[in-house]
């Protein structure tokens, strides 16, 4: 036991000093004594953090924040390896994005990539993504929740714009929108979305419960 908790949290210390050998070597450790490949993937998360907390301090910079992605993307194949992930097919597509003039993606492929772990289905758009791909996509999928992102403040003017996107094709009743990113309480009254969260593991956490209680509703009408 003291073992495993050692490993996890060498593995944050790794993550957070982009040590990509190591972060692999950890898991790979961590998974042959059986510990949740789950647990692996929430101390990677915790150590994209702690870089995403160093390059809002100036002390790393984007390149940085593009390694600590493709190091998650590596350790989620590596997750994944042996694993068939069957996607839950009861519940409707959740739509990603990240907002028109944001590039910024980290946070939102690690997200997807832990809900796809999860057995979520995803349309990850991409990134700098208009508001009418939004509301195309939601259409498409028949989906019910739709997740935007943004790390810059311009993003969050596009956040509302996409909404209200929503709101004009009619989908807007029947869509629960979750923002995410560099965002809060006062972001989130501004743009006008359902929900807002800066945590991977929230985010996929609230997406379960919407679709549960949504599925529930429509069972009883």
């Amino acid at each position: 036991m003291r073992l495993m908790l050692k490993i996890q949290k060498m593995l944050v210390c790794a993550m957070a000093r982009l040590d990509d050998v190591t972060v692999m070597n950890l898991v790979k450790q961590g998974l042959e004594m059986g510990i949740n490949p789950y647990v692996l993937l929430e101390e990677i998360r915790l150590g994209t953090d702690r870089v995403g907390e160093l390059y809002s301090k100036g002390e790393y910079f984007l390149s940085d924040l593009i390694m600590a992605s493709e190091i998650f993307k590596d350790v989620l194949a590596l997750v994944n390896q042996d694993r068939v992930v069957r996607a839950i097919t009861s519940y409707p597509t959740v739509v990603f994005g990240t907002v028109a003039e944001d590039i910024h993606d980290i946070g939102k492929n690690i997200t997807t990539g832990i809900m796809r772990y999860n057995g979520f289905d995803i349309c990850d758009l991409g990134v700098n993504v208009p508001g009418e791909k939004f509301v195309e996509a939601l259409k498409l999928h028949n989906s019910r929740i739709v997740c935007l992102t943004g790390l810059i403040t311009e993003a969050f003017d596009s956040m509302k714009n996409t909404i209200q996107m929503v709101e004009e094709s009619g989908l807007r009743s029947q869509t629960t929108v979750i923002i995410g990113g560099l965002v809060n309480e006062s972001v989130r009254k501004y743009t006008g979305a359902d929900y807002w969260a800066t945590d991977c593991t929230k985010v996929t956490e609230l997406c379960r419960s919407i679709l549960v209680t949504k599925k529930k509703m429509a069972q009883s009408l």
